[in-house]
């Protein structure tokens, strides 16, 4: 029996609300098709000139994160019938000279010519095509238009495909709303992962004495609290004997002593996870987090799917805060030493999305690979930044070959510092949740805004 056809869903909302109740149950019902469904929140930013930039960024982004031969946009506010996608799919199979066949949710095409505009809210590519150009737009032209203009410019057609059926809602039907959680949202595709992935995957942590306490009370108790029974690997620096003692008698937990040298363990960490990960199965699900300020409250199975997914990639999750608002942009790139990397890291850092250094994660190969760089680029590239980790070396080593790295979904590592009002909120029970009121699997207390959330101590 033949595989059913991988398909990058891109699902582009204007915030993270959660979405109405039928278009959860049209995205679910799809047949035919084995979707990996990407949420693309087109929240405008500064420096957008208008809507239409926002929305040219959002599915610039979908193309980016796209892996599968067919990328599927979605507007959040459009139905598909159950075969809708399928349909899109058998058209562009049995049809070579077509980039893209879109479904008619607007009522705009015509049966006797070619549709001029063709709306990107339902609409199958070829993912080759849409890599060839970036989404644009003009003054009185929309970005549909302009690629629609571009497709054709290249040789390749596009239209609606007659009997792919979807339906756009008007404002009085979004009653209801589903949470989006049960679509899976992000990099993983519906269905559960394999278990022996998930009972070999190994958590790197590296801690000195100031977070001894904050691991075992919080990072430990909380990751084994959701039901991650992994192997947690600990490398601690310049511990005392009795507190040594205390970690090694924790079960499933194997500690890795080594003597205090006066430097932070966000740089030490990468030649010791580097050691660490060298002597591991190449195929094997790797993560690490900060240890001192992370609450975990959901299973992780998903994150070691997407590590097996994209095996020679490592996974990283943006800062809530890009270039200009992140002042760390502008002040530890103009450190390093060398003029022309000083130009070269900040033309990167700031034209992409600033990775933040307290998560990574990966196959122990993909991660070996990473860990190996980041030691050079400290050592070479990198030298004289004030940066006190290992940020800088993160996101040059993404940022100067986008093949080596995949963006997961923030909840791996939701970064509670720097998210305006209202984003991130305790509930009464004490479960942090986002805007939408979905529970956050992974809570990154950077900047110890946990400590700020009254959250730890």
């Amino acid at each position: 029996m033949n595989s059913l056809p991988s398909i990058d869903l891109a699902l582009l909302t204007r915030d993270e609300n959660s979405l109405q109740d039928s278009v959860c149950n049209a995205i679910e019902s799809q047949v035919g098709v084995r979707l990996n469904i990407h949420r693309i929140v087109g929240e405008p930013q500064v420096g957008d000139a208008n809507r239409l930039a926002t929305i040219v960024r959002s599915r610039n982004e979908a193309v980016r994160r796209s892996r599968s031969d067919y990328l599927m946009f979605l507007d959040d506010d459009v139905v598909l019938a159950k075969d809708c996608i399928a349909r899109l799919h058998h058209g562009l199979n049995a049809r070579t000279n077509f980039g893209a066949f879109a479904a008619d949710y607007l009522g705009e095409s015509s049966p006797h010519r070619d549709s001029r505009h063709v709306a990107m809210g339902a609409t199958l590519f070829r993912s080759s095509v849409l890599r060839r150009d970036s989404f644009r737009w003009e003054p009185a032209k929309c970005e549909c238009l302009c690629r629609c203009e571009d497709l054709r410019r290249s040789g390749a057609r596009i239209d609606y495909l007659r009997g792919a059926k979807a339906w756009h809602l008007s404002k009085s039907q979004n009653r209801r709303v589903c949470n989006t959680a049960d679509l899976s949202l992000g990099d993983t595709p519906p269905h559960s992962a394999d278990p022996e992935t998930v009972t070999n995957a190994k958590i790197l942590v590296a801690f000195n004495r100031r977070d001894v306490r904050r691991f075992q009370d919080v990072f430990l108790r909380t990751l084994r609290a959701t039901g991650n029974t992994q192997e947690v690997i600990v490398v601690g620096y310049g511990l005392y004997p009795s507190e040594i003692q205390q970690l090694k008698n924790l079960p499933n937990v194997r500690f890795i002593r080594r003597p205090f040298n006066g430097q932070l363990p966000p740089v030490r960490r990468l030649e010791d996870f580097r050691q660490i990960v060298s002597q591991l199965p190449a195929d094997t699900s790797v993560a690490y987090w900060d240890a001192g300020d992370m609450l975990f409250q959901g299973r992780l199975d998903s994150l070691w799917q997407q590590t097996q997914q994209h095996p020679d990639k490592i996974l990283a999750v943006r800062e809530p805060l890009g270039f200009p608002h992140n002042k760390a942009i502008r002040g530890w790139t103009r450190t390093i030493e060398a003029p022309s990397m000083q130009r070269r890291a900040f033309e990167l850092f700031a034209s992409n999305p600033f990775l933040n250094s307290g998560f990574g994660a990966g196959t122990a190969r993909s991660m070996s690979r990473y860990f190996d760089e980041a030691v050079r680029l400290r050592a070479t590239a990198l030298r004289g930044t004030t940066d006190w980790g290992d940020q800088t070396a993160l996101n040059l080593y993404c940022h100067s070959d986008p093949t080596r790295w995949v963006e997961a979904s923030e909840h791996w590592n939701f970064c509670v510092h720097d998210r305006r009002r209202g984003e991130v909120r305790v509930t009464p029970d004490g479960h942090v949740v986002n805007r939408s009121g979905q529970l956050i699997p992974v809570v990154h207390g950077n900047a110890r805004s946990l400590t700020q959330l009254a959250i730890v101590r």
